[in-house]
């Protein structure tokens, strides 16, 4: 009779509990707008500092070498190989009817992979059985966007060997985001060789000297300041405002569908919606995809409103076919 009456008040003391947090979940909603997950993750970003930004410039690590994270599984074997020195991993599709995604990742062309780009894509992996193929480009400071570039189209070139282009998506994040667009853009140019199906753009990082300083105070993440030397940096002897670099300035014309992420507490907001009005007035099919209060790259945070916004890209992945392209 006693665990009965001790089974019973437990289990009215786990309801309260879970009552209690949904209570406060949904309150914390409607003061706040995001979700508690949302709240605490954008909180635990760190703005890097100028005297960081000096202190990084003269390191010249070689960053040519990478391990995807123990604790990350793909639901397929990953494959190694490198395209000049560039390397790159790759988990092949489940079958033939499956598109095969080209993941550029972001990090400020400084940065190598984060545990949460390698969780991404292993979730796309194994969700829709897409294939990724993913690559450890030339950052800096030993190298720049004229170093990295060339081996990215080429890059390009082998998977359109192995791959009808109607089932390649290039996708990135961030500066990834940037430079999938700049490297599309030059492919629209070159007329040897296909356009890919379709881009996905998670923040990308458009202009590498622009931002909006007005949405700085919102931004728990990107300092303005140091990126702009930093994107001057990747720019190395080009201009800036070349579209290689900086490819809001580039044309857009015969692009193929691109949907857009951003968040309205990013720095990046302004640029991103810039692009989507320039692909639009050009003739693109384009899709943008703007949450409230998010900020920079929600998508791959571990929050709702990140989970809900790589369900939305996972069904763009898997409905390729429809693309258009």
């Amino acid at each position: 009779m006693k665990t009965k009456k001790f089974l019973k008040r437990l289990f009215l003391t786990v309801i309260a509990i879970i009552v209690a947090i949904i209570i406060v979940a949904l309150g914390f909603r409607l003061i706040d707008g995001r979700s508690p997950q949302a709240y605490i993750v954008s909180h635990m970003f760190s703005k890097t500092t100028m005297e960081a930004y000096y202190q990084v410039k003269n390191d010249t690590t070689d960053k040519s070498t990478v391990e995807i994270p123990r604790e990350v599984k793909f639901p397929r074997e990953v494959t190694q190989y490198r395209t000049g020195n560039m390397q790159v991993f790759e988990v092949a599709a489940e079958d033939d009817s499956k598109p095969v995604v080209l993941y550029i990742h972001g990090g400020a062309y400084l940065n190598n992979f984060s545990s949460r780009h390698w969780m991404a894509m292993a979730e796309w992996a194994e969700t829709i059985g897409c294939g990724i193929v993913t690559p450890n480009y030339p950052l800096l400071y030993r190298y720049t966007v004229k170093d990295a570039f060339p081996l990215m189209l080429q890059l390009y070139r082998q998977l359109l060997e192995r791959f009808p282009a109607k089932r390649i998506i290039i996708m990135g994040d961030s500066a990834g985001g940037g430079f999938t667009l700049a490297l599309t853009q030059e492919i629209v140019k070159l007329d040897s060789i296909d356009v890919p199906n379709r881009l996905v753009l998670i923040s990308p990082w458009v202009d590498v000297v622009g931002g909006d300083d007005a949405l700085q105070q919102y931004d728990t993440f990107l300092n303005l300041e140091v990126l702009r030397h930093i994107g001057a940096d990747w720019a190395g002897e080009m201009d800036v405002h070349d579209p290689m670099v900086s490819p809001l300035y580039g044309d857009m014309q015969g692009l193929p569908p691109t949907d857009l992420f951003a968040g309205t507490w990013e720095t990046f907001y302004t640029d991103i919606v810039k692009t989507y009005d320039k692909m639009k007035a050009a003739g693109v099919n384009t899709h943008i995809h703007v949450k409230e209060k998010m900020g920079h790259v929600y998508p791959l945070w571990p929050c709702p409103e990140g989970k809900e916004a790589r369900k939305t890209i996972a069904e763009i992945i898997n409905n390729y076919r429809n693309n258009g392209s």
